[in-house]
């Protein structure tokens, strides 16, 4: 018998707002400069990436139920991701969403202690407080018109009696990122305070003013890293993720929680994601010499049209938190929404409000992973 699992009150999350919004405006619309993930491989693309035990196992795939705890292969190329892990480390979910609901439910119970960063994507939020955690929030720090990570805050935070610290870098919204000696020493307090790391790593890889730090499954036993095919390798619609964890006894209470959500993952995801993550080199270098383009392609359209948008480059990841410009603003009488509705009616661009985040009314999420962007920030232009 698995043993029992911690109580929860999952009826009482509220709306997903960045869900919903992405419901009224994702598919309508011809550019979508808030999206998170890159752009997406085609079938063919990804294809090509298989060695030929793959594409046998794609062309002889059978459509039937999986092994809950993820695909074999899977399994294996992705601990190869995490050194000093091996699949029996590994756990498949349906996306990050669920590796991290998985995660959260496996170790949190009434009235544990967690803390975690804001701005954030709010599951990183709403999961926690579902299982009855009490949630203190660390803020990312504000400075010279961009973002910090707020090691010193996150450190003070680190107090005794926490249960676990959710640990987002790569930061979404903001794009910061812990360097690897700031993590060491955050996974050091808390292996000595007794505090579980649950480190949301989806962007891990895509590092640009620093490089990239170990997982934190690799600085603590008890550290869960989460990851997924999305971000790093453009394959959202694969919906495949994972949990690695040294802790035999989480990964039990996940696997159980497991069979009453998913059960298992799509084989054909499986399939195709082994032989992306096998890819893992060649379609990260991929992504990122289309985000670091894009980046050069967004410096140059604020530093010509400053009365539209303030903007700095992140540290990490596909995104940033960029802000309306004083003057577009003031011609829409101080309205935000006014102003995101108009990029969406006149440029056909949609970006996500910063409320959706945690972020104020005039910021928004301005993502710079897809081929369209030049032809966004050109219509943004013209609408402006």
């Amino acid at each position: 018998m698995s043993g029992s699992l911690p109580p929860t009150r999952l009826g009482a999350v509220p709306d997903f707002e960045l869900e919903r919004f992405f419901d009224r405006f994702e598919f309508d619309l011809p550019y979508q400069l808030g999206s998170s993930d890159p752009q997406t491989l085609g079938l063919g693309e990804l294809l090509a990436y298989a060695d030929e035990r793959q594409r046998q196992r794609w062309a002889t795939l059978r459509l039937g139920y999986r092994t809950a705890a993820g695909d074999p292969d899977l399994r294996a190329a992705i601990a190869g991701l995490y050194p000093g892990r091996t699949s029996e480390d590994v756990l498949v979910a349906v996306g990050a969403a669920e590796a991290l609901m998985l995660t959260f439910a496996a170790s949190l119970a009434p009235g544990d202690r967690a803390i975690a960063l804001t701005p954030a994507y709010q599951s990183l939020h709403e999961m926690p407080r579902a299982m009855g955690a009490d949630l203190e929030l660390v803020p990312v720090e504000r400075a010279g018109g961009g973002w910090r990570f707020p090691f010193e805050r996150l450190m003070d935070a680190l107090r005794p009696g926490i249960t676990a610290l959710v640990l987002n870098t790569p930061h979404n919204p903001t794009g910061v990122a812990a360097s690897a000696e700031q993590l060491a020493t955050i996974l050091r307090r808390c292996e000595d305070a007794g505090i579980r790391v649950i480190g949301d790593e989806v962007y891990r890889g895509l590092e640009w003013a620093l490089p990239t730090p170990p997982s934190v499954t690799g600085l603590s036993d008890r550290a869960v890293a989460v990851g997924v095919t999305s971000k790093v390798y453009g394959l959202a619609g694969l919906r495949i993720g994972w949990l690695v964890t040294g802790d035999t006894d989480l990964r039990r209470r996940a696997m159980a929680i497991k069979d009453y959500t998913t059960l298992c993952a799509a084989g054909p995801s499986e399939v195709l994601a082994t032989i992306a993550v096998s890819a893992h080199t060649a379609l990260r270098d991929r992504t990122r010499a289309l985000c670091e383009a894009n980046m050069d392609a967004l410096d140059a359209f604020v530093a010509a049209r400053p009365d539209l948008v303030a903007w700095r480059r992140p540290a990490a990841t596909t995104i940033s938190v960029a802000r309306i410009a004083a003057p577009l603003l003031a011609r829409h009488g101080g309205d935000a929404d006014a102003v995101l509705a108009s990029w969406r009616g006149r440029a056909g661009v949609v970006v996500v409000p910063g409320p959706a985040f945690g972020c104020a009314a005039d910021e928004f999420r301005l993502g710079f992973g897809r081929t369209d962007l030049p032809a966004a920030i050109q219509a943004l232009s013209g609408a402006g």
